[in-house]
């Protein structure tokens, strides 16, 4: 059964802890048949509780800063646990028979009677009980706990390209195909101490003609204070502003074609991240990165992949949704700016990010997202510098991207576009790969320039958790020997998340 932690302010909390108290207290006052003894500790447990509530009442009075808010929260937590455990025995108390007066004759105890079994753990629940944001349980004081989320994501894609995409090797025939794109499965809670959490995620997909399951994320984490949270394992990084969200939250159902060409996704490493205020930040050392579609997690030698990161929230937080179903819409206008830089030494040949192995990468990129009652706005840029293996002269390469969107219907049906470009500074990734045969990440042969104009209609039967998305693209752009390009994308797909 899950127990839902509070969200009310730390004197309100203690207030109605102390309420509680009265008749809690008054009934240790009462006779039963209990031992003296017994109702002596309980009264003595309740004046010790009452004691401690008062000194937590005196600190939070006096403004000290000290202990933290975290802090106290834990010593509210234990003392609930304290009364609670009281209550129990005093009802164990109450329900004592009484003892018989000296020189009395008693009749024997009839048998007790046999313990009712019931018939089913889940019998009288109710959906808060098992489910918030995902399916989970946990003690009431937090210190374990599991959580468990999915994410399904059905699509259909039809794809026709250009004739002008036979010069490059590529088939003009186009394609119709059905894919789960997305299968999500994840665990994540606390374990020991509500500041120790874990938290593990399986995927599988059909996308590029594949049917496999993969250890996408594990990692554990301790958090020290708001100022500090360190990090170890595998995980998604603190680099571009798109892929840090959940990709059930997209505005999309995709990423952006020059996401895929940038993105540093997924790495195994040690992470320290942290607030203060407004400002956000996290940085990460990490195995080399591997593109989407390139192979590696091990490093082979002594060179380190290293992201650092920072965000401002210059009005209210936009957070990590890039479209928000509320029929509320947004009451305050909401900006935040994300920054980040990298560098990373190739391991894995990649034809989404064209690179080779052995090629070095320092990276930048910077977003800006803004929303406003039923109004959303991101706008990304995206800059890379290419050292080759070869040792020939680095290239500069360039992208971007912007989307927004707007709910015709607040909370229902919701209009968007996108604009994204890549505009690769040379040719690094000289080979094919046609399994990526719909262009989901861009095109499947090397090229120069490439820019996505995309439209979307989204409809939301219970916000994120179930919605359809559907999108047409246009993708055109030229090959370094001058050649153009292009095609047509047709997504339409169904999610289920939880």
């Amino acid at each position: 059964m899950r127990v839902l932690s509070g969200r009310i302010p730390a004197g309100c909390a203690i207030a109605v802890l102390l309420t509680t108290l009265g008749p809690v207290l008054s009934r240790a006052q009462t006779g039963s048949g209990a031992p003296p003894s017994d109702v002596q500790q309980l009264r003595q447990e309740l004046h010790d509780v009452m004691q401690k509530l008062n000194a937590i009442q005196s600190q939070l009075n006096g403004n000290n800063p000290e202990p933290s808010k975290a802090e106290l929260q834990q010593q509210l937590n234990d003392e609930r646990a304290r009364i609670a455990s009281i209550e129990t025995r005093l009802d164990q108390v109450a329900a004592a028979p009484a003892a018989p007066a000296p020189g009395t004759q008693t009749a024997s105890a009839a048998p007790a009677p046999a313990p009712t079994v019931p018939t089913s753990l889940t019998a009288g629940l109710r959906p808060s009980d098992i489910y918030n944001g995902g399916f989970g349980v946990k003690t009431t004081d937090d210190a374990y706990s599991l959580d468990v989320n999915g994410l399904f994501q059905m699509r259909y894609t039809y794809f026709k390209p250009q004739p002008n995409v036979i010069g490059a090797g590529a088939s003009a025939a186009g394609d119709s195909t059905f894919d789960v794109y997305l299968g999500r499965l994840a665990f994540s809670g606390t374990m020991f101490d509500p500041s120790i959490k874990y938290f593990a995620q399986f995927q599988g997909s059909t996308a590029g003609n594949s049917n496999g399951v993969t250890m996408l994320d594990w990692f554990v984490s301790k958090t020290f204070s708001n100022q500090l949270t360190v990090q170890m394992g595998r995980s998604w990084t603190p680099y571009t502003f798109e892929y840090y969200m959940n990709p059930g939250n997209y505005l999309f159902p995709d990423l952006s074609t020059a996401e895929y060409a940038f993105v540093l996704p997924r790495a195994i490493g040690v992470q320290a991240s942290g607030q203060s205020g407004r400002v956000s930040y996290a940085f990460m050392a990490a195995n080399a990165i591997p593109a989407l579609d390139a192979p590696g997690q091990e490093n082979f030698n002594n060179h380190l992949a290293y992201i650092g990161h920072v965000q401002f929230d210059l009005l209210a937080p936009f957070g990590y949704v890039e479209t928000d179903p509320n029929p509320a819409g947004a009451a305050k206008p909401e900006l935040s700016l994300w920054m980040s830089g990298a560098y990373n030494p190739v391991q894995g040949a990649s034809g989404f990010e064209n690179l080779a192995v052995g090629d070095r990468t320092a990276n930048a990129t910077a977003s800006l997202a803004y929303r406003y009652r039923y109004f959303s706005f991101i706008g990304t840029g995206y800059y890379r510098d290419t050292m080759p293996y070869t040792g020939l002269p680095s290239d500069n390469s360039y992208g971007y991207s912007e989307q927004a969107g707007y709910y015709l219907i607040p909370g229902r049906f919701e209009i968007a576009e996108r604009v994204s470009g890549v505009n690769w500074g040379g040719e690094h990734y000289l080979a094919q790969d046609f399994a990526v045969n719909t262009w989901y990440a861009g095109p499947n042969f090397p090229y120069h320039r490439v820019t996505e104009h995309s439209v979307g209609l989204n409809y939301y039967w219970h916000e994120h958790n179930l919605k359809f998305q559907g999108a047409y693209a246009y993708l055109t752009g030229n090959r370094f020997t001058g050649q153009g390009f292009g095609g047509s994308r047709l997504w339409a797909q169904i999610q289920l998340m939880f």
